[in-house]
């Protein structure tokens, strides 16, 4: 029988965490948004994103949001919980620190970069007052049908519920059918949902839909 354990993330999970957020990004998609946000390949796209979650102020990809669930000791399935409206930060601020202090990019770079973040933006519904947040939720392909992401949802959502929330919410691009069916069997329902054009053009799918449930 394997031996599932529930734990904080740790700096030695940047690498894994680094794919996490890669993965849950790329959602159903060919591509990562955000290899298509950087323009770049999937290795130096997660580079990026493990510079990201040492940044406290990028709460939705710091280290200290995610919760791990390991299998035999190997993690193997990962996401975070955060609270939106306190903890977001500006647009673009820091992701783009984080491009220009890795690669070095020019600004000429970084400006195509910002624009393909506001991008993104425009494909996602308002957060929610009041919420707690979960996001980056990912299993390793050896891993799924296991039960893992029951598992995590059941202790971030209490983790919520001890923080005082009474709401949680997640994001689910259009087209992530399994995602959807997933979220919702773990008691979310959709609300909202935003589509744009641009983001359509950029990304490959139409928008996003927001899913929350009473805790």
């Amino acid at each position: 029988m394997v031996q599932i354990k529930i734990r904080p993330a740790r700096n030695k999970d940047i690498s894994f965490l680094g794919w996490v957020m890669f993965t849950a990004a790329r959602s159903h998609l060919d591509e990562s948004p955000w290899s298509v946000i950087f323009h770049e390949p999937e290795t130096r796209t997660r580079i990026l994103l493990e510079r990201m979650s040492q940044i406290p102020a990028l709460s939705w990809s710091h280290v200290s949001k995610f919760w791990i669930a390991e299998v035999d000791g190997v993690p193997a399935a990962a996401m975070c919980g955060f609270e939106p409206m306190t903890e977001s930060s500006p647009i673009a601020e820091f992701e783009l620190d984080v491009a220009k202090q890795a690669f070095n990019y020019s600004e000429e770079r970084l400006t195509g970069v910002r624009d393909r973040l506001t991008i993104a933006t425009s494909g996602f519904p308002k957060d929610l007052p009041d919420i707690w947040g979960i996001e980056n939720v990912a299993v390793l392909p050896e891993f799924r049908g296991k039960g893992l992401l029951d598992r995590l949802f059941g202790h971030i959502l209490e983790e919520g519920m001890k923080k005082g929330f009474k709401r949680a919410q997640i994001l689910c691009l259009i087209g992530n059918e399994p995602g959807q069916q997933a979220f919702e069997r773990n008691g979310f329902k959709v609300l909202s949902q935003k589509t744009n054009p641009a983001f359509n053009e950029l990304f490959g799918t139409p928008g996003a839909r927001l899913l929350a449930q009473d805790l």
